[in-house]
Order: C-alpha cells, then structure tokens, then sequence
C-alpha cells in the first residue's frame, strides 16, 4: 500500500545511507508496523519486539511520554549492540512526548551513542519540537480510510445550517459521549479532508479542518473539557 515509501526506505539501505533519524506521520494506523518492518530490513528478522537491541517507547497511564522513559531510554542505548547491527529505538505516539522528554530526546538525536536508529511514530508532528523535526527524515502515511458516513454528513450539513443556539445544544449533547464525539470528530476529518482533495483552493475549508484536527487531539490526549472544545468548532461551521 505504501510503496513509495517502503522504497525509499529500502533503497536507503541499498546505498548505505540510512537516515538515523526517521520520522512516520500521517492517519494511517499502519506506522508501527512498517517501522518494525523497516527495522527487520535493516537488522535482520529476528529483530522483533522484545529483542534487547529493539526499545519502544509509549506513552504511560497518564498519556505522556516522561523524561524518565527517556532516560531510561539512554541509558540502554549506552549499552554495546548485543547482537543487531543497529541499536534501534521507536518512539510510538511521539506526540506525547513532554516538553522535558522532548528536550532529552534532543540530546539523544544530537548525540547517539555507536550505530543507532531513531524512528518517531506521531499523527501529530506539529506538536514536536522544530529542532527534532530538522533532525530526522519525514515521511508521510496518509489514511485510506472509507470516506465521511452519509448519516454523519447528513448531520454535519444540518449543523452548519443551524444558528449558533442550536449549534451549542448540540455540542453540549456530543460532548457527554466520549465514543459517540471521537467518531463524529473521525468523520468530520473525512469529510474535510475529501473537500480539501477535490479542490485545494479553500481557505475556509483548511481552516475547518485544521480546527477539528486540533480538537480531536485535544479530545483523544487531554483532559480538555470536550463541550468547549465543540463549541470552538461551532464557531467555525
């Protein structure tokens, strides 16, 4: 599905010019996998997760990604190969990366200790720090997935004709179920995204999308009050 940049990938192992830093973003929840297959290229098939030249990073109970797993981090990366020629470490969801995990993140890019691989996985590059951005390859994994629900288009299309009264009664109401929200922001995001690709000369457009994509990341990785977060949304509409 994503062979442009499996062969970009592949032909960097090719020519022996493997980036040290990579970064995977974009919807498509296939990341994780073509990083591990990435991996296997490079080192070899037994390179799976749980061999001790492979870390993965991911974000704790609390929905971060702590300078202590960094630390930690470093600290096994100090240690010689045991048996892959790289030592790798994936940071899945890097977007949760704190603002002092990022900060020591940057330290491991600026200095790597022997052969050692960097992959960031992330929907949300903006979110890192513009320095980690410069210091790594970036490819992009868009989503295939299905377009907008025609019950949830039927529903956005009401909304947006809507006054702003009954626009915040209908957020108030979204707001009080978690999974009902995610899957409605899921499809507005859909819905934009196939507006923005028939024709990308709309601003209005760009700006609702960029709207509902900060709320989804709000909702999906804060604590943010959801209803005030829709309301923003309402606004926009």
């Amino acid at each position: 599905m994503y062979q442009k940049q499996w062969n970009f990938l592949k032909r960097s192992v090719e020519l022996g010019k493997i980036p040290q830093g990579l970064l995977f973003s974009g919807t498509s929840t296939d990341k994780k996998s073509v990083a591990l297959e990435f991996v296997q290229l490079v080192n070899g098939h037994d390179v799976k997760e749980g061999h001790p030249d492979l870390h993965i990073v991911e974000p704790e109970g609390t929905g971060e990604i702590k300078i202590s797993q960094i630390r930690q981090l470093r600290s096994r990366l100090s240690l010689k190969a045991y048996s892959a020629p790289f030592k790798t470490a994936i940071i899945n969801q890097a977007h949760a990366l704190n603002w002092d995990a990022q900060s020591a993140f940057l330290k491991l890019l600026e200095e790597p200790k022997g052969d050692t691989l960097f992959i960031l996985i992330t929907e949300y590059p903006e979110q890192l720090l513009p320095t980690i951005l410069s210091r790594v390859e970036r490819l992009r994994f868009p989503s295939a997935a299905a377009p907008c629900s025609q019950e949830k288009e039927k529903e956005l299309l009401k909304i947006r004709r809507s006054d702003l009264a009954r626009r915040f009664q209908y957020a108030r109401k979204l707001a009080e179920d978690q999974p009902v929200l995610r899957e409605t922001l899921e499809n507005w995001l859909r819905y934009f995204r196939a507006l923005l690709i028939a024709n990308p000369r709309q601003p209005a457009v760009v700006k609702n999308l960029r709207t509902i994509q900060t709320v989804y990341y709000l909702v999906s990785t804060t604590n943010i009050n959801p209803r005030l977060a829709l309301e923003i949304i309402m606004l926009e509409l």
